[in-house]
């Protein structure tokens, strides 16, 4: 999740974008999988991806990331569509792949939720992915940015990742990553039932919303208090 320069939005192309984001966002879930989602390997699994495909393509990997990086002027609007479309077919080779081949039981967004859990879950969802997009945009906006340490901003949000995963997350179970929960559970349904989508809409409108909602913070709050004239 690099935030991109001027000139660098114009030496990245369409095509690196498509190909490393799909890349990039197939090892996140292929690895959240392998892990059995543990939080900590998952987020050493995002800083690598981010390290070694961030240059390339900005290193989103995750559709809510890219509409807030997009509300908050990170990236133009036009650009944002050729993010999405490779984070959900990565999104989905990876989880493929992980059933073909690890023949998993359990994708990790895949939780039988008594309805009394619903709301915590969402809440989490919403809360988790908030505060990890507000230090996306933070980090990755020159005007506000933490420290110009290309190595040190990049742990600073895998750390980040780590502990709304670990502290906030309740009921549920998720990356964060609408593609990713989308593409886990529709792989699960065809080995289980398709019951299970009956909660999707919790971890697909959880990050979207908090999407909007850290790029309101970020815009109203945080960038016009810190640069104040």
């Amino acid at each position: 999740m690099e935030q991109i320069t001027e000139e660098q939005k114009q030496s990245i192309s369409k095509k690196n974008i498509f190909i490393f984001e799909l890349i990039g966002t197939f090892f996140l879930v292929y690895i959240s999988v392998c892990s059995q989602n543990e939080a900590y390997q998952v987020a050493l699994g995002l800083f690598g991806c981010m390290l070694v495909f961030g240059r390339l393509s900005g290193g989103h990997f995750n559709p809510a990331i890219t509409l807030a990086m997009a509300l908050g002027g990170g990236i133009p609007y036009g650009t944002m569509f050729f993010y999405f479309l490779p984070q959900f077919l990565g999104a989905f080779l990876g989880a493929a792949l992980s059933f073909l081949l690890l023949n998993m039981e359990k994708a990790p967004y895949i939780e039988d939720e008594p309805i009394n859990e619903l709301a915590a879950s969402l809440f989490g969802e919403m809360i988790g992915s908030t505060i990890f997009l507000i230090f996306t945009l933070i980090c990755f906006v020159k005007e506000t940015s933490l420290t110009q340490n290309r190595i040190a901003t990049l742990v600073i949000l895998s750390c980040i990742y780590y502990a709304c995963r670990e502290y906030t997350i309740t009921s549920s179970n998720s990356l964060l990553n609408p593609a990713a929960a989308l593409s886990l559970t529709v792989f699960d349904c065809l080995a289980k039932s398709w019951d299970q989508m009956i909660n999707m809409w919790i971890y697909v409108g959880g990050p979207i919303g908090a999407a909007i909602l850290a790029t309101m913070f970020y815009s109203q709050l945080y960038h016009s208090v810190t640069h104040r004239k």
